[in-house]
């Protein structure tokens, strides 16, 4: 049974004003890396990931706050890393912005790995170059609430309206959900199949916060805060902290 403790999170400090949070999960993801490559390869890669993951989302939170959604932090854990936004962008054009600046910043420690590694023969750059392509790469596959699901959806609900696309985005992200999830099982390789389930879970809180969009108009939570399982939700006296938002954008630019 999981231990409840382990998915406590705890704030490490802040950066450009973002409270910077670590979920215990995350250091066992880091500890299994430096187990299975060897103390020195997997210091390495622990150092690399942690800052590749952190700058990602770093651009997500820099970019929403500059359109102005409010951030409520930056959270690394077992999956990655979320910049827990808790507003919604006031444009389709404003979402694509927000879910393309994480992998745009991947993309970018990727290039400058690969001319490092050019220009030094060392594998640590090699490893730089590796992790952040393949992050940017696997976060650009169209399937929510991945990066390039956001941008996906935000491009179908020009024409069709948030929640058409929501249900088309979703649709496609339990496909790849499913086929992530037989290659893991496939193949043993335990995490993507764990992944697969925890696209598929939250791909749906997607679908459930669309509908109550086009039902209510005040969904609860913005596009990421809604996904959060409730024990990564901030708390205000002692009850779920709940956020009240508009979708302003169906048909925007």
């Amino acid at each position: 049974m999981l231990n409840p403790e382990m998915l406590r999170t705890y704030r490490i400090g802040s950066l450009f004003g973002f409270p910077l949070e670590v979920n215990l999960t995350f250091l066992i993801l880091l500890g299994v890396f430096m187990i299975w490559l060897g103390p020195v390869a997997g210091l390495a890669f622990v150092i690399l990931a942690f800052g590749s993951v952190l700058l990602h989302e770093l651009g997500h939170a820099l970019v929403a706050r500059w359109l102005g959604v409010p951030v409520a932090g930056i959270e690394l854990h077992f999956f990655g890393g979320t910049a827990k936004m808790i507003g919604a962008p006031r444009s389709s054009g404003d979402e694509i912005a927000i879910a393309a600046a994480g992998p745009a910043v991947s993309f970018a420690l990727g290039g400058v790995g690969v001319a490092l590694a050019a220009l030094t023969h060392s594998n640590f750059f090699v490893l730089l170059a590796w992790i952040n392509l393949v992050m940017a790469l696997f976060n650009l596959v169209p399937a929510l609430p991945m990066d390039g699901g956001r941008i996906f959806r935000a491009l179908l609900a020009r024409r069709m309206g948030m929640l058409r696309a929501t249900e088309i985005s979703v649709t496609v992200a339990r496909g790849v959900a499913i086929a992530m999830g037989v290659v893991g099982l496939v193949t043993l390789q335990i995490y993507l199949a764990l992944l697969a389930v925890v696209l598929w879970t939250m791909s749906t809180a997607e679908l459930a916060n669309a509908r109550a969009m086009a039902a209510y108009g005040q969904p609860m939570g913005g596009p990421l805060d809604m996904n959060l399982p409730p024990s990564w939700r901030g708390r205000e006296g002692g009850q779920p902290r709940v956020h009240v938002v508009h979708w302003t954008w169906p048909r925007s630019r």
